[in-house]
C-alpha cells in the first residue's frame, strides 16, 4: 500500500524535482524558468523544508494561476500555472502512484496504449518519448488496416482532464494500491489546483499543463483498456484519451462503441458524439494524418529547402479553399521548420484570420525575425487592440514584439498597448507580457513599477514581474524597499523570487531577518546573506491565520513547549474540519482548548491546577475569566457547543433535546471570531 510517508520520503521529492526540471514540455516551464534557478539555489534545504511541512501535515497548497487558450471550436483550453512547491508535490504524488500503476498497464504499452507512458523508477524523465508512443500508435493502426480491419471509428472524451471525478479517481487509486489517505490528499489538492480566480471549488478535474496530469489521467482512462472486452473482432488502440476502433465488419464497431459508452458512463466521462463516425477507411495515411508515417519530403534532407517548405505550405493552406488549414498536424510541423518570411507571415495572417487558434504559429513566426518588417509589426499591433475575446493571442502577439518591434513602429505600438495597461483586470499571462514590453520601452512610472511589484495578483504574476523588471534602472533606494517587502511575501514563489534578486542586484536584507519569508530565508542562508534559515514554519499560526484571516504572531513553541507537536497536529485537524465540517470541528477545537488551558495553567501559576482531559472543570474559574476573557470566552463558546453536537452526545443535557449537526455560520462568524480574539489577548503576553 502506498502512503503519504512514502509519497513525502526526501528522496521521492529529490526525484520529482529532476522530473520537473527534464521536464520536455518547454512551454510549461517556459512560464517557471527564473522560478525553477532560483528554487535550485539551495534546492535541498528547500526540499527538507517543504518534506516537513508535508508530514506534518501542515503544507498548504496555493491557488493556481489560470490562463486560458482558444480551441478550434472557440470555447476555452484552461491551463494551471502552479506554484513551484505545488508542483513538486503533485509530481512525488505522481511518481508513486506510477509505480502502482505500472505493472498493471505495461503489458498493453505500444501495443494498445501508446500515450503517457511510464519511463520508470530509474529514470530522470518521467514519461517515455512522446514520438516513440505517436509513432507505434500510428503503426499499429497502419497493421490493422493491411491485416483487413478496414471500417474504424473513433471514440473521443469531452473536456476529458476537466470532467474526472476525484470520488472516481479515488476509487481507481486504492484498486491498484494507493491508500486511502494518499489519494484523499492529492484529490483535496486537486480542488485548490482547477479552480478559477473565483475560489469556487470543484469536485471534478485535474489541471492541464503540469507534467503529473497525463499520469494521473491514466489511472482512470485505464479503466476503458481493462473492461473494453467483446465478443467481436475490434482492435483497440487509446492515445491518452482518443480511442480508435479498428474492424472487418462495420457492425461490430457499433457494438465496441456501445460498450464504450456505457463504460464512460461508469467512471462520469463524456464521449463528444460529434465526432463519433464510422467509415470504410481507404487512405490509412490520411486517415491517421501522421507527422511520421509517411514523413514529408521537404524535410528528409538535414538542409531544410525553405522555397519548397513554403511551398508545400501554400498546399496546405490552399487559397482557392480560403486558407484554410487542409492537415493541422503536418502544418504545425512544417511551419516549426520555416524560417522568417514576410511573404509567409502575409499567408499566416489569413489563416489566422479564420482560425484564431492557430495564433501560436503565427506569433512563433513573428518571434523568428530580428526585426519585425514594418508592415507585420502595425498589423500585429492592430490585431492586438482589435482582439477581446481571447487575452491568450493578445499575450502570444506582443511577446512576439518584445526586442523586434521596429523603430518606425514604435511610437504606434505604445500609444495602442499603454491604455492596455490594466494589471489585475487582466489575465495574467497578458499582463506578464504587457509588463515586459512596457518596461522593456521604458514606457511605466515609477508608481506604477512599484504599485506592480507590491500588488500584482496572482502570485504567478508578481513572481513574473519581479523577475521581468530592469532592476538597474530602479533607483537603490527602491530596489531595496521593494525587494525587502517582497522577502516578506507569504507567497514561497515570490519570497524566493526577491532573495535571488537580492543575490544578483548587490540588495542589502534588512532586518528583522525572522520576518522573511521561510523559503526564502533558506536560499539566502545558502549563499551566505543571512546566518541563520530560522525555526520551521509554525503550523499552529498557519492554521488560525487560515480559519481567521489574522495573522497573529504568538511564540505557540514557546507557548506549549514539550507539548507543540501533540497542540500542532490536533489543530491541523481543526483546519481540515474548518472546510469540511462545522460539528467535527467543535469536537476537534474543544480537544486543542484542552492542550491550550493545560500549558496556561502550566505557564501562569496564579490561575491553580489544570487538569488536562478535565476542561470542565474550570468552566467556572473566576480567576481565568478575570485574567484572560477572550480565551475563557472561547472556551465557554466551544465547550458548550460541543453539549449540541451528535458527535458527542444523544440530546442536551440542559433541555433533553437531540443533538444536532453545528451549522457552517456558527463556525465561520461566531467560532472563527472567538478564536481571533483568543489568540490575540494570548499573543500580548506570549
Amino acid at each position: 500500500m502506498t502512503t503519504p510517508a512514502q509519497a513525502w520520503h526526501l528522496d521521492n521529492l529529490r526525484l520529482a524535482w529532476l522530473r520537473i526540471r527534464s521536464n520536455a514540455d518547454r512551454a510549461y516551464k517556459g512560464y517557471f524558468r527564473d522560478l525553477y534557478t532560483a528554487y535550485s539555489v539551495a534546492d535541498e534545504g528547500q526540499l527538507k523544508h517543504l518534506q516537513n511541512r508535508l508530514k506534518r501535515g501542515i503544507f498548504d497548497p496555493t491557488d493556481a494561476c489560470k490562463v486560458f487558450f482558444p480551441k478550434p471550436s472557440g470555447v476555452l483550453r484552461p491551463y494551471s500555472l502552479l506554484a513551484v512547491e505545488d508542483q513538486i508535490v503533485y509530481q512525488a504524488i505522481a511518481n508513486a502512484i506510477a509505480e502502482k500503476l505500472y505493472p498493471r498497464v505495461r503489458k498493453r504499452y505500444n501495443k494498445e496504449v501508446f500515450g503517457h507512458l511510464y519511463a520508470g523508477s530509474a529514470s530522470p524523465w518521467f514519461y517515455r518519448k512522446w514520438s516513440e508512443g505517436y509513432s507505434a500508435f500510428n503503426k499499429a493502426a497502419g497493421a490493422a488496416f493491411e491485416a483487413g480491419y478496414k471500417w474504424t471509428a473513433s471514440f473521443d472524451l469531452t473536456a476529458c482532464y476537466d470532467s474526472i471525478d476525484h470520488h472516481v479517481l479515488r476509487k481507481m487509486l486504492t484498486e491498484i494500491g494507493v491508500s486511502h489517505e494518499l489519494a484523499n490528499q492529492l484529490t483535496d489538492f486537486l480542488t485548490r489546483w482547477t479552480a478559477t480566480d473565483t475560489q469556487i471549488y470543484h469536485n471534478h478535474g485535474i489541471p492541464q499543463g503540469p507534467l503529473s496530469s497525463g499520469l494521473i489521467a491514466e489511472s482512470v482512462l485505464r479503466y476503458f483498456d481493462e473492461n473494453r472486452g467483446t465478443k467481436h473482432d475490434v482492435k483497440y488502440f487509446r492515445y491518452v484519451d482518443d480511442i480508435r476502433l479498428f474492424a472487418k465488419d462495420q457492425g461490430h464497431l457499433r457494438y465496441a462503441l456501445v460498450a464504450l459508452d456505457l463504460l464512460s458512463k461508469d467512471i462520469g466521462l463524456f464521449p463528444q458524439s460529434g465526432k463519433i463516425y464510422i467509415h470504410e477507411v481507404v487512405d490509412i495515411a490520411a486517415e491517421l494524418k501522421s507527422i511520421s508515417n509517411p514523413i514529408e519530403p521537404v524535410l528528409s534532407v538535414p538542409d531544410v529547402n525553405q522555397d519548397s517548405l513554403r511551398k508545400r505550405l501554400a498546399e496546405l493552406t490552399p487559397g482557392k479553399k480560403g486558407y484554410i488549414v487542409t492537415d493541422s498536424t503536418r502544418f504545425k510541423f512544417l511551419m516549426s521548420r520555416a524560417k522568417p518570411s514576410s511573404q509567409l507571415l502575409d499567408r499566416l495572417w489569413k489563416v489566422y484570420e479564420r482560425a484564431p487558434h492557430y495564433y501560436t504559429q503565427l506569433a512563433q513566426h513573428l518571434s523568428k525575425f530580428k526585426s519585425i518588417p514594418e508592415k507585420h509589426a502595425r498589423r500585429l499591433v492592430v490585431e492586438v487592440r482589435a482582439q477581446e475575446l481571447y487575452p491568450a493571442i493578445q499575450a502570444a502577439f506582443i511577446h512576439a514584439s518584445v526586442g523586434r518591434m521596429p523603430q518606425s513602429a514604435r511610437k504606434f505600438a505604445r500609444a495602442k498597448f499603454k491604455p492596455l495597461w490594466r494589471l489585475n483586470q487582466n489575465q495574467a499571462d497578458l499582463s506578464e507580457a504587457l509588463w515586459i514590453w512596457l518596461v522593456e520601452q521604458s514606457h511605466l512610472t515609477d508608481s506604477q513599477i512599484r504599485y506592480a511589484l507590491l500588488k500584482a495578483k496572482p502570485n504567478w504574476l508578481r513572481m513574473s514581474l519581479l523577475h521581468g523588471a530592469d532592476w538597474a534602472q530602479i533607483a537603490a533606494a527602491r530596489r531595496t524597499t521593494v525587494l525587502n517587502a517582497s522577502l516578506r511575501a507569504s507567497s514561497p514563489d515570490v519570497a524566493i523570487s526577491a532573495a535571488w534578486l537580492c543575490v544578483l542586484n548587490g540588495v542589502p536584507v534588512q532586518l528583522p531577518v525572522k520576518s522573511i519569508q521561510a523559503n526564502a530565508k533558506i536560499l539566502l542562508k545558502g549563499v551566505g546573506l543571512v546566518r541563520r534559515a530560522g525555526p520551521s514554519v509554525c503550523g499552529i499560526r498557519l492554521a488560525i491565520h487560515e480559519m481567521t484571516g489574522a495573522d497573529i504572531p504568538v511564540n505557540w513553541r514557546k507557548f506549549f513547549g514539550v507539548t507543540y507537536k501533540q497542540a500542532e497536529a490536533q489543530i491541523v485537524t481543526c483546519k481540515a474540519y474548518f472546510k469540511t465540517s462545522a460539528t467535527s470541528w467543535v469536537n476537534s477545537m474543544d480537544v486543542f482548548i484542552d492542550w491550550l488551558l493545560n500549558s496556561l495553567y502550566r505557564l501562569d501559576g496564579t490561575l491553580g491546577i489544570y487538569k488536562l482531559g478535565h476542561p470542565g472543570a474550570v468552566l467556572k474559574s473566576t480567576k481565568l475569566k478575570s485574567k484572560f476573557p477572550e480565551l475563557f470566552r472561547l472556551f465557554t463558546l466551544v465547550h458548550e457547543k460541543r453539549y449540541e453536537s451528535n458527535l458527542s452526545h444523544p440530546v442536551v443535557k440542559a433541555t433533553q433535546q437531540p443533538t444536532k449537526v453545528i451549522p457552517f455560520r456558527w463556525m465561520t462568524s461566531t467560532g472563527a471570531k472567538a478564536l481571533q480574539r483568543a489568540s490575540a489577548e494570548l499573543h500580548k503576553q506570549y
